[in-house]
């Protein structure tokens, strides 16, 4: 680029006027871009450079719009509440596999209870059974180690009657 074109390019290609002091250098500007086909054609490209660039400018409102702050608020909030410990009880998948687990348990534990509830809770050879006979002799409780004989002794004598191999008993 010529030099007339690059002093006073600027205030060309903006439109704006040029100053009081130099008219005549708008007119060489003009005289030059009409003879200078380089220069032109320079000049030009910059005008379709400049126009792009407007078109790439951010609008004059960078702002926010008014309730901005607050929907961001309402969205975190709703957020939070969604990742509480009681939400997972509401993801369905979580839901069914504590579903099959609690089945698989009460299954567990049904086996379980009629299993053990077959035989008698008490029968002739518990010692619960035994003690609360009525024909036993009594512990008094006054000497304990004739209260041990007298127990050792009448879990002897009802196995014996029952048909139950017992311990032979020492007399301490």
């Amino acid at each position: 680029m010529h030099e007339p074109i690059r002093q006073g390019l600027e205030e060309f290609l903006a439109g704006h006027p040029a100053p009081a002091a130099a008219p005549e250098h708008q007119e060489n500007i003009q005289r030059h871009l009409a003879s200078c086909c380089e220069c032109r054609e320079e000049v030009e490209a910059m005008r379709l450079h400049q126009s792009l660039l407007r078109e790439l400018r951010a609008p004059e409102a960078l702002d926010p719009s008014p309730g901005f702050y607050a929907r961001v608020l309402e969205r975190i909030e709703a957020q939070a509440a969604a990742n509480s410990f009681w939400s997972i009880f509401l993801d369905p998948f979580f839901g069914r596999r504590l579903l099959y687990a609690s089945l698989v348990l009460m299954m567990v534990l049904g086996a379980a209870v009629w299993q053990t509830g077959k035989g008698p809770a008490m029968d002739a050879s518990n010692p619960v059974h035994i003690m609360a006979g009525a024909d036993l002799p009594a512990a008094t409780g006054e000497d304990p180690g004739r209260d041990r004989t007298v127990v050792l002794t009448n879990l002897v004598s009802h196995g014996e009657a029952g048909g139950v191999q017992s311990l032979p008993v020492s007399s301490d």
